[in-house]
């Protein structure tokens, strides 16, 4: 099982969501935390493009960017922000 560790981006961004929102994220962190690359009923995971180890989870209109650190079983949550166009993931 993988732990979390949040950037100052992605709290700062957690902190200004609604808190019905920000509980359906953790929600879904939750289950990220058994697989992150694996997309699931309810985890739609997907690569980031040109990037290795980096990896995009969809919770309704927003995106949450992460990397994943095998070496040391961590999953480190980069961004969360709502996708509007493609430049985005930039």
């Amino acid at each position: 099982m993988f732990a979390l560790q949040l950037s100052r981006t992605a709290q700062r961004a957690l902190d200004k969501l609604p808190p019905n929102i920000a509980r359906k994220i953790f929600t879904h962190l939750e289950e990220l935390k058994r697989d992150p690359y694996r997309p699931r009923p309810l985890v739609d995971i997907a690569p980031v493009a040109g990037s290795e180890n980096m990896y995009r989870l969809r919770v309704g209109k927003l995106r949450v960017e992460y990397e994943v650190d095998e070496k040391i079983n961590i999953i480190k949550l980069l961004k969360i922000f709502s996708k509007k166009r493609k430049s985005d993931y930039r």
